[in-house]
C-alpha cells in the first residue's frame, strides 16, 4: 500500500518526479523515503536517466534511450538545477533541449561552479543573454572547457589577431569550436603564414578568419596544395574571391569535388566552362548533387535552355526550385500566352530579380489581379 501512494505520487502527471507531495504525507515510515528510489529504477519501462529527459527536457523515447550511455542519474536534483540555470540565463526550453542533447553530461554538473563562472566571462564582454542563448545551443562545447585555460587566452589570442569586437569572437566560435581552443594558434599559424607568402592582404585573411574560421584548421598540407589549386585556375591572391575560392575547395572533398565536376559534365558543360562558372560564382560548387541535377533538369527538360546558358551564369542554379523557379515559370506560362511579354526574354532577369523588382516588373504594371492571385497560389502550392 505504501509503495502504491509513493508511486502514484511520484509520477502521477507523467512527470520525473513531485517532490512536494511528501510534505502532506507525514504519517508514513521514513522507509518510505528508500522506496522512493526504488520505484525510480523504472517509469513505464525506462530508466529514470530516460524518462526525466522525456518528461522534463521534451526528448523523444529514441533520443533519450541513448543518452544513458553517456550520462545517467537516479534523483532529479543536479538535472533540475541545470535547467533551471539555463531558464535564468535567458534559454528558450528548445534551446536547453538542443544544448542538453549535443552536450547531455551538463545535466549533472554543479551549474554554479562550473557554468556561472564562463557566464560571467561572456557577459563582461558586452554578449547579450539572447546572443549567448543562441551560440551556446547551437555549439556548446566550450561549457565543458576550463575557463582559465582555454577559453581565456583563446578568447584574448583570437580578438588581438584579428581586431574584431567581442561578440564577433563568439560568433566565429559558433561555426568552428576550434576557435576557444587550446590548440587554435598553432593550427592556424601554417596557414596564415601560407596565404601571407602568396601575397594574400592581411585584411582579407583577418576578415576571412572572422567569417570563416573553419577554413583555417585544415591540414597544412591539404591546405597548401588547394592554395596551389586556386592560383592554378586563375584567381588573384590580391582579390577577396581567391580567399572564397580557397574555402569552397577546402570544404569539399577531392572525390566530392570530382562527382560535382562529373555531373556538369552530364549536362554538356566542358572543363572551361565550369572554371569559368566557378569564378563567376563561387558558391555554386557548394551546392548538392542533387540540388544541381534538379535545377539542371528544369532550366534543360522543362524551360528548353541550353545548358551553355546557365553555365555562364550558374547563380541560377542555387535558387529554389519550389519557392522561386517552379512559381515564377508558371506565371511566365501565363504572360507569354497573353502577349503581356516578349518570348526572347531573359531568364536571368526573370529569375535573378529579387520578390520586390519581380512583382513590381511582372505583375503590378499589368493592373491585373488574376495575374497576382495566380503567382501567390502557384508559390503556395510549390512551398
Amino acid at each position: 500500500m505504501i509503495f502504491s501512494i509513493c508511486k502514484n505520487q511520484l509520477f502521477i502527471r507523467g512527470s520525473s518526479w513531485i517532490l512536494p507531495c511528501f510534505k502532506h504525507l507525514n504519517f508514513l515510515p521514513s522507509y518510505c523515503l528508500a522506496i522512493r528510489y526504488i520505484s525510480a529504477e523504472k517509469v513505464d519501462g525506462y530508466s529514470f536517466t530516460t524518462s526525466y529527459l522525456i518528461n522534463s527536457c521534451g526528448f523523444s523515447p529514441k533520443a533519450a534511450l541513448a543518452v544513458p550511455n553517456i550520462v545517467n542519474f537516479q534523483t532529479p536534483e543536479k538535472p533540475d538545477s541545470v535547467i533551471s540555470f539555463f531558464k535564468d540565463h535567458g534559454f528558450l526550453e528548445t534551446q536547453i533541449r538542443t544544448l542538453i542533447k549535443r552536450l547531455p553530461e551538463l545535466l549533472i554538473c554543479n551549474p554554479e561552479k562550473i557554468l556561472l563562472p564562463k557566464f560571467q566571462f561572456f557577459y563582461g564582454r558586452a554578449v547579450s543573454r539572447s546572443k549567448l542563448a543562441s551560440i551556446l545551443s547551437s555549439n556548446p562545447s566550450v561549457l565543458k572547457c576550463s575557463l582559465h585555460n582555454p577559453i581565456i587566452p583563446s578568447f584574448n589570442y583570437f580578438k588581438d589577431l584579428t581586431h574584431c569586437d567581442d561578440d564577433k569572437v563568439l560568433v566565429a566560435y559558433m561555426q568552428c569550436n576550434g576557435v576557444l581552443a587550446n590548440d587554435f594558434q598553432s593550427r592556424i599559424a601554417p596557414n596564415v603564414a601560407v596565404l601571407r607568402e602568396c601575397g594574400v592582404p592581411e585584411l582579407n585573411i583577418l576578415s576571412k578568419l572572422v567569417e570563416h574560421p573553419r577554413v583555417f584548421v585544415a591540414n597544412p598540407e591539404k591546405f597548401k596544395r588547394t592554395v596551389e589549386e586556386v592560383k592554378k585556375l586563375g584567381f588573384n591572391p590580391l582579390r577577396k574571391s581567391f580567399l572564397t575560392a580557397l574555402q569552397a575547395l577546402v570544404q569539399l572533398s577531392k572525390s566530392t569535388w570530382e562527382r560535382k565536376v562529373n555531373v556538369l559534365k552530364q549536362w554538356g558543360w566542358s572543363n572551361e566552362e565550369i572554371a569559368l562558372a566557378f569564378g563567376k560564382s563561387l558558391n555554386f560548387m557548394m551546392l548538392s548533387e542533387h540540388k544541381i541535377k534538379a535545377a539542371m533538369n528544369f532550366y534543360v527538360n522543362t524551360m528548353g535552355c541550353k545548358s551553355s546558358c546557365i553555365a555562364k551564369c550558374p547563380v541560377l542554379l542555387s535558387y529554389s526550385l519550389h519557392k522561386r523557379l517552379i512559381p515564377r515559370w508558371l506565371l511566365l506560362q501565363v504572360l507569354l500566352s497573353k502577349g503581356l511579354i516578349k518570348k526572347e526574354i531573359s531568364i536571368q532577369v526573370f529569375f535573378i530579380s529579387n520578390e520586390k523588382t519581380f512583382l513590381c516588373r511582372f505583375v503590378t504594371p499589368y493592373e491585373d489581379p488574376y495575374l497576382l492571385k495566380l503567382y501567390e497560389e502557384k508559390l503556395g502550392v510549390s512551398r
